[in-house]
């Protein structure tokens, strides 16, 4: 018997167009932004607080089982689902098969689809931080550009001192790495103590079993909303993981946009008491203010030569870069794998509001001044 109209508009339409409703209305939104700040602030925490203590309970990756038993299964699921389909098509029964497939697959991705806009998606569509804090605003001459650059210098020395080392003489943390993630938690919510804009429900971060093949697809960190779960590739070196761990649990507490998680992650950073995370936001910073230095000088390279080599780095710094170096390097994946997973990324990212794709991951020019004269400068 064939499914009658009202079974194809309940059955495969209704969902196709609720797909489509969700996405348009994260579309709207986004010239919304203070509807976005809304849900990002109530709504969403609600939702993601039951998926996040569940998550925490566990000290595996749940998105890693996740998605590896799917990988193993999907070999089987397809030879089951040839076998039924042979059958069906046997029995001339293949239409109301077909329908019956097609009206479960309509369903289920209009439920993960759901679940995504409630726990991630929406989130996109908030202020960006960087209007919250009210960075960008302005211009800074070069003397001032100057004076930051030294204030990250000495920040970055006196952090990367008061480190541990391994013995290779790289930074460390007490403990290691699965101290760290157990640690990291509570840190950041000490540090974001006087960002209360980036405060979210709380959840330990965790290690993949298989960070070494991320890292062949340049994968370094990875939020996985269903399970409100922030993912850390703890295959790279230590010094990489402050950061990132730092940048995956921003998105759990609520910063979709790249360039927001990571300009949170760069003030819980630079905030914390912990030297290792500080280290971690000087160096993102120390990166950062050397783009906008050089700029500054415009072609005045005599000048920007004279003054960089005017300021001293401590040599820990430079054995960690070589560390960070000498791990890429032994990295060399098909460029196939790189090309694959960046166009994936940049896919996933446009189609969620984000024009500029994986670009959306730089923050914007003056962010390290901005900083500088909002929370430091004038204060003892």
């Amino acid at each position: 018997m064939k499914p009658s109209w009202k079974r194809w508009i309940f059955g495969i339409i209704l969902p196709v167009v609720l797909i489509v409703l969700l996405y348009v209305l994260q579309l709207i939104l986004t010239n919304f932004p203070s509807a976005g700040e809304a849900y990002a602030k109530g709504p969403f925490l609600v939702f993601s607080f039951l998926p996040a203590k569940i998550s925490n309970l566990v000290p595996i990756s749940l998105s890693e089982v996740f998605v590896v038993t799917l990988v193993l299964s999907s070999p089987l699921l397809i030879a089951w689902l040839i076998i039924r389909i042979r059958r069906a098509l046997k029995e001339k029964r293949g239409k109301k098969y077909f329908f019956n497939v097609g009206r479960a697959a309509a369903w289920a991705l209009f439920g993960i689809y759901f679940l995504f806009m409630l726990l991630h998606g929406f989130n996109y569509t908030r202020y960006s931080l960087d209007d919250k804090l009210g960075f960008g605003q302005r211009q800074y001459t070069v003397e001032e550009i100057e004076e930051v650059y030294i204030w990250v210098i000495n920040g970055l020395n006196e952090s990367r001192s008061a480190c541990e080392e391994d013995e290779n003489g790289v930074v460390t943390y007490p403990g290691g790495v699965t101290a760290f993630l157990n640690d990291v938690e509570d840190l950041y919510e000490e540090a974001a103590k006087d960002f209360p804009m980036i405060k979210g429900n709380p959840a330990r971060p965790k290690s993949v079993m298989l960070s070494h093949y991320w890292s062949y697809t340049d994968i370094v960190g990875l939020y996985f909303p269903f399970f409100a779960e922030a993912n850390v590739n703890t295959d790279l070196p230590l010094v990489c993981q402050f950061y990132n761990a730092c940048h995956e649990l921003s998105h759990l507490h609520g910063y979709a946009v790249e360039n927001d998680a990571n300009l949170a992650a760069l003030l819980i950073c630079l905030n914390s008491d912990c030297p290792q995370l500080r280290y971690a936001g000087f160096r993102e910073a120390f990166d950062l203010i050397w783009e906008d230095l050089w700029i500054a000088f415009n072609d005045d390279m005599e000048g920007f030569a004279e003054f960089v080599q005017s300021q001293y780095l401590v040599d820990g710094y430079f054995r960690d870069s070589d560390a960070i170096d000498a791990y890429w390097e032994s990295i060399e994946p098909p460029q196939i794998i790189e090309t694959i997973s960046d166009a994936t990324n940049d896919t996933y990212l446009k189609i969620n509001q984000q024009k500029e794709g994986v670009k959306s991951y730089n923050m914007p020019t003056s962010t390290v001044a901005d900083y500088y004269f909002t929370y430091v400068y004038g204060r003892s």
